[in-house]
């Protein structure tokens, strides 16, 4: 049976977990403080259209903030929280990115395959994303950083999104990467801290999980294909989550 009071204090937990303010919160949403707290309390519920809203706004499921039966692609196993930062340790199913992918084969050396990355003009990455078929929803920008930890000229770089198939028209690039368990962290102000910041960049994130997080709790790099993650839950790619595939040692 659906619980309001529950209802509402996962939508504070969402919220505190992304540091909005109740007022930020109704700012975004264009409603009154005075209603995100009665949400909060469990003394009202928002219409169909500012739940969607909310879903939005806090980067989660509907089906996480009703709390039903349907799961999420990703399942969280375990969650790991060091002073106010959380780690999820996540399985993520086979999934297809297509977009823009520069490969450092193609350059003489690394200085020549960063600076094109770089300096990817944003028209060449919205003339790829404007040409995706089947992209999913939410739409959320990747960046994807593959064999970053292997030999320089292993490594690749996408500009992509999500996306449910492979066919993809010309012009598109297109990456398949398999199942696999990931470490998942957000940039917000409790991992900001632990890489001494007040704000902190998604790439910053992934130096403190490979040196810190994974032989403090016994992960180490996979090597199935899978790729690091950049996330960015915002256009102007202030924010977002950091994918990092594991498996334990």
């Amino acid at each position: 049976m659906f619980n309001q009071i529950d209802f509402g204090k996962r939508v504070r937990e969402f919220r505190q977990r992304r540091n909005y303010s109740q007022k930020e919160m109704a700012l975004r949403i264009g409603v009154s403080e005075q209603a995100v707290s009665k949400w909060e309390t469990g003394e009202c519920l928002p219409d169909v259209y500012n739940l969607k809203l909310l879903s939005q706004i806090l980067h989660v499921p509907v089906d996480s903030l009703l709390d039903t039966d349907i799961q999420s692609p990703e399942k969280v196993i375990e969650t790991v929280t060091i002073g106010g930062a959380h780690f999820d340790i996540v399985e993520k199913p086979e999934t297809i990115f297509a977009g823009k992918i520069i490969y450092a084969k193609d350059y003489t050396n690394v200085d020549g395959f960063n600076s094109a990355i770089n300096s990817m003009p944003e028209e060449d990455k919205q003339a790829a994303f404007g040409k995706l078929s089947e992209s999913v929803l939410p739409i959320y920008d990747v960046g994807l950083s593959i064999n970053f930890w292997l030999e320089e000229k292993r490594r690749a770089y996408g500009f992509v999104r999500e996306v449910m198939t492979e066919k993809q028209p010309n012009g598109v690039d297109v990456y398949k990467m398999p199942a696999s368990l990931f470490v998942r962290a957000y940039t917000d102000k409790g991992t900001a801290q632990l890489v001494c910041k007040e704000q902190c960049e998604i790439w910053e994130l992934f130096t403190y999980i490979r040196d810190f997080f994974m032989p403090e709790h016994g992960f180490k790099m996979a090597e199935n294909g899978a790729q690091e993650l950049e996330v960015f839950d915002t256009f102007e790619h202030k924010s977002g989550y950091a994918y990092m595939p594991v498996v334990r040692a």
